[in-house]
This record gives C-alpha cells, structure tokens and sequence, in this order.
C-alpha cells in the first residue's frame, strides 16, 4: 500500500496548533485536539453577496445585459423624476459618467460596458413610450435610427450592433400589450416575427439577436391571474418558442446570461408582491436557486448566470442597493476538516 510519505515526501506532522496557511491535501496530526486534519477544498453554494451602491437609486434602470459582475452599465430610470444619469461599475463601486441624451425610464439595454445601446422606454410626462434609440461608446452617447414601434416596459437582447427589442407597453391609445419584436443590426431597426403572447414588463435575456429568451412579465390581468406570466419563450433569430415556465409568475425582473444559461431575479410576484426569488436556467428548464437579499422590482442585471449583478429597483422604495450572484461552484475556498 502507498503511504502518504511516498506520495508527499514527508510524514504527517505533528502540530500543537494547525498551520497558518495550510496548502490544499496536506495532513497534519493537533496534538492539542488530538485530531488528524486535511486541508481540502470545498464548493460554495449559489449566494448573493453586497456589492457597491449606486450614486443615484433608481427603479425601471436600463443595463448593458452583456456586461459583467465586474465590468456593466446602468443608465436612466425613475428615481423619481426619469433620469439620465449612467453609472459604470468596475466590480466595486460605481462610477457615474456622461448621461444620455433623453431622460426616460422601463427601457430596454444591449451590449457591454464599452460598447451599449438604449432603446424605449417612458418619459415624462407619463404615459409616453419612446422610439428613441441610442448607442454608447464608452464616453457618451449618440442618438441613431429610432425603433419602429413606440414602448416602455419591453425586453432586449444582444450587442450594441445585433440586438434586439421585444415586448412592451405602447400609449394608452395603441395596444398596451405588445407582442412586436424588433431586430437592430447596428444601423436600423427592422421589425420581425412577434411573440406568441402579447406582454409588457418582461425580463430579455441574451447576448445576441438570433439568440434570446423573453421572461415572465404582466399580461392582461382578464386573462391570468394578477396579469403575472411565467412564460417563457425563446427566439432562434427567426420565431418564438415558447419554452418551459418559470416557477415563480412573475413581472419586471432582471435578468442576465444567455439563451441556454440565464438567470432571472426579484420581480413583483403573485405572492407577497415584490420578491427576492432567483431562477437559473439550463437551456431546457427553471431551478430556483438563492434569493436576493433585498427584494425588488424594475432591478438592472448583467452577467451569467453564475456570476451575476443586480442593481437598481423598488422595494417598493427605490433602492440603489447593488448584489453580486455566485453560483455553486464557481468559487471553491479551502477549508480545514477533522479526519474523525
């Protein structure tokens, strides 16, 4: 048989106190304790973390759904007035920098840190869906060509040059459930095949258009109860599918990832209302994993689904509460165990 001496080079020492910093697989015997230990390296479970606040709370904040735990974008939003304020995060704290052009907020985001688009939403006086469209190049902003269809509350997906919008709320005049989608191809809008159900306030998940998810969302309170949807549908750059539910209905989440490895978070919720309920998504179905610590609605979000950022919303209060999402797994720390 092996001996541990053969496989390290050294016998297990004895210690009167464990080490101070033991390296991973070592074994040693505390002959205070009368224990033999190993140094072994352990998993974290899914959890959120505090991350830094935001300099301007704000609830219905647009994000750059491509950007990551260290490195995203939020811009606009109700705080109240609507805003134009953008923040960049580095992993820390936030940073504000040049604000768009118009005030607005219930917009749509595509895009990273450095290189965004923003696109509908509501500006004051309420109601009042926008069309205008504008992209971010990692100083300022720059209106370009208007989306076709007027909305707030839609979803987006994508880059700043391949995105796409989808979903939403028009005027009080037009329909105020909206199933039209629209693909952006870095110069114009062109308007594709709608959704299977008609919705505003859901969450879009994607880093490309011809790859994206539309989550949750509120529908016609006639229809389902509370107008709360857990309808998913997933667009392969021509239709939608509807996909699996999440198990959660729920309206104005966030979300982060991608069409096969999404996370969905908070949202208002059938039951109690504004909620902290955290779903990922494998490509095929939802799993509930940890909530956020501060429930809230109309929340920014970036990332993957293992390492997400969430910030923003209403509690109902609005907050300028910032959480970081680990995943299980995606961390592994060290620990000293007992043998016995």
């Amino acid at each position: 048989m092996t001996e541990y001496k053969e496989i390290h080079g050294t016998k297990v020492q004895n210690f009167s106190s464990d080490p101070s910093n033991p390296i991973e697989g070592q074994v040693w015997y505390n002959t205070t304790s009368n224990t033999l230990k190993i140094r072994v390296q352990e998993l974290v479970a899914d959890a959120w973390a505090t991350g830094g606040n935001l300099n301007t709370a704000r609830s219905f904040i647009g994000s750059a759904i491509g950007g990551t735990q260290n490195a995203s974008l939020g811009f606009a939003g109700a705080s109240p007035p609507t805003s134009a304020v953008t923040e960049s995060y580095n992993g820390s704290s936030w940073t504000e920098v040049n604000d768009l052009n118009t005030s607005k907020e219930a917009l749509a985001g595509a895009g990273n840190q450095t290189a965004a688009l923003a696109f509908g939403g509501n500006a004051d006086p309420s109601p009042n869906p926008q069309v205008d469209t504008e992209s971010w190049n990692g100083s300022s902003w720059t209106e370009v060509n208007n989306m076709s269809t007027g909305r707030r509350f839609l979803g987006g997906a994508g880059t700043q040059t391949a995105a796409l919008a989808f979903a939403g709320a028009g005027a009080p005049a037009n329909p105020n459930y909206l199933a039209v989608t629209e693909s952006w191809n870095g110069t114009s809008w062109t308007e594709v095949n709608d959704l299977n159900t008609s919705r505003q306030r859901p969450a879009g998940i994607g880093t490309s258009n011809t790859q994206a998810l539309c989550v949750g969302g509120f529908k016609d309170p006639g229809t389902v109860p509370s107008g709360k949807e857990a309808l998913t549908e997933s667009w392969n750059g021509t239709s939608w599918t509807e996909v699996a539910d999440l198990n959660s209905a729920r309206h104005d989440p966030g979300g982060s990832g991608t069409d096969t490895a999404g996370l969905v978070f908070g949202g208002d919720v059938i039951a109690p209302g504004v909620g902290g309920v955290t779903e990922s998504w494998n490509g095929s179905s939802w799993t509930e994993v940890a909530d956020l610590s501060t429930a809230r609605s109309g929340v920014g979000g970036s990332g993957t689904n293992t390492l997400a950022l969430a910030f923003g919303g209403g509690t109902p209060t609005i907050t300028a509460a910032t959480e970081e999402f680990t995943g299980a797994g995606t961390s592994p720390v060290t620990k000293t165990i007992d043998t016995d």
